[in-house]
């Protein structure tokens, strides 16, 4: 899949029917796979300045770290991944630093000029994004449309730590207000996102000055199928809504390179899937459904064949996309687990012997994620950390709830301890 891909993008900015001036900029450079889109603040000669500033930079930044994309695209793995996140990480902070330092020479102290940003960077059949302010980037696919943003507004974290309603955010008088954009300080700090592709996808990248007018199930049919990659049609109808606002719309459609190749989704979107089904990521959005997948390696096991053996150190844990599992100990059958089960979360807790014996008794698929990568999402995402956390915990404790049961209906005569509870049918 990864040389058969075929990319096209578009890009259309407007000043709105309010705005005298365009504070919007959008880069598109398909040979670097690199797309922007920013939103500038601080009035003429300084938004649109601020916004401009940020696209030249982060090109010329990622244009400077050509090898580190050549050698993902041509050896990719988790350190090449980490390597492309770090150049384009610093690629912002450093259009943030820049920016910050022409405001001072432009406005002088104490003045506020700055931008936001919304990045993609597309090597092969994968996607790095950063993200910082109030832009949104959507993922389409299958039909659907899914924002893998979060906006940094005030009304969000006011939703965000349940202050406000919906309702109430959509109706609120603030909702333009930022908490995070280029400029403003020295640095900042950048949301960063890795996802795999695949043919039939698109990526839309947007200033509010879109999304405030049109809802994520409007983009669909026009991304999908409207000239221009949809951008055209998408900016008139924010126009036609009232467009009060800069409005730029930018597409990233993803084909098969063949014409006659059906587009085939069904790797990227049964690794979300099989989370959404799994009981651990039960609560996550599918951003963060997105997040966990990108840090998760695809495995396939043949059938009857020994996972890993009672006693020896564990730091994976196992989520069952397709097949059958088998927990023994002590030759004494646990459990027999399908599609949604997972084991060996206890490793992300610590790093224990394994408590039993896992085996295949079909051929399976597994969404392998280890302990060093769910520690590094934990850090990264603290909001995401929680919600893991409690779903761990919630599970732990139906597992003591069940050993201690069994205890009192005199089912087991030995004494219980944690060996007893990583793996409960």
């Amino acid at each position: 899949m990864t040389s058969t891909l075929h990319i096209d993008a578009w890009v259309t900015t407007d000043t709105g029917r309010v705005r005298k001036h365009n504070e919007d900029s959008a880069l598109l450079d398909p040979k670097l796979g690199l797309y922007v889109v920013c939103d500038g603040m601080g009035g003429f000669k300084r938004g649109d300045v601020a916004s401009s500033l940020a696209c030249s930079v982060v090109l010329e930044s990622i244009t400077a770290g050509k090898r580190t994309l050549r050698l993902h695209a041509e050896q990719p793995s988790s350190a090449t991944i980490a390597a492309v996140q770090a150049l384009l990480q610093n690629a912002v902070q450093r259009a943030c630093n820049e920016i910050y330092e022409a405001g001072t020479s432009i406005v002088g102290n104490g003045a506020r000029m700055g931008t936001t940003l919304d990045a993609v960077l597309v090597i092969r059949n994968q996607a790095f994004t950063a993200h910082v302010g109030d832009g949104r980037i959507y993922l389409l696919r299958s039909g659907e449309c899914h924002q893998v943003t979060e906006d940094h507004s005030l009304v969000q974290e006011q939703l965000r730590e349940g202050l406000i309603t919906p309702d109430q955010a959509r109706k609120a008088k603030n909702k333009n207000v930022i908490t995070r954009a280029l400029g403003v300080f020295p640095s900042v700090l950048v949301d960063l996102l890795y996802m795999q592709l695949a043919p039939g996808d698109a990526l839309l990248l947007c200033s509010d000055g879109l999304h405030g007018y049109v809802g994520s199930s409007e983009m669909i049919e026009p991304v999908s199928a409207g000239k221009a990659g949809g951008t055209e049609a998408l900016v008139a109808r924010a126009n036609k809504r009232g467009g009060r606002d800069n409005i730029t719309a930018l597409v990233v459609r993803i084909e098969a390179e063949s014409p006659h190749a059906k587009p085939n989704q069904a790797a990227a979107t049964q690794h979300i899937e099989a989370l959404r089904r799994c009981d651990l990521f039960s609560f996550c959005t599918y951003r963060e459904l997105v997040q966990i997948t990108g840090l998760c390696e695809t495995r396939n096991v043949p059938a009857n064949t020994t996972l890993f053996v009672e006693d020896e150190l564990g730091g994976e844990c196992f989520i069952i996309q397709t097949g059958a599992v088998e927990i023994l100990r002590g030759g004494v059958t646990l459990a027999n687990l399908g599609p949604a089960a997972y084991f060996g979360e206890m490793s992300f807790i610590d790093s224990p012997r394994r408590s039993a014996t896992a085996r295949t008794t079909k051929a399976s698929q597994f969404l392998v994620l280890s302990r060093n990568e769910f520690l590094r999402l934990v850090r990264q995402d603290s909001a995401l950390a929680t919600k893991l956390m409690w779903r761990l915990l919630h599970h732990l404790a139906q597992m003591v709830r069940a050993a201690n049961a069994r205890v009192l209906a005199g089912a087991t005569t030995h004494e219980i301890d944690s060996r007893d509870l990583e793996f409960d049918p």
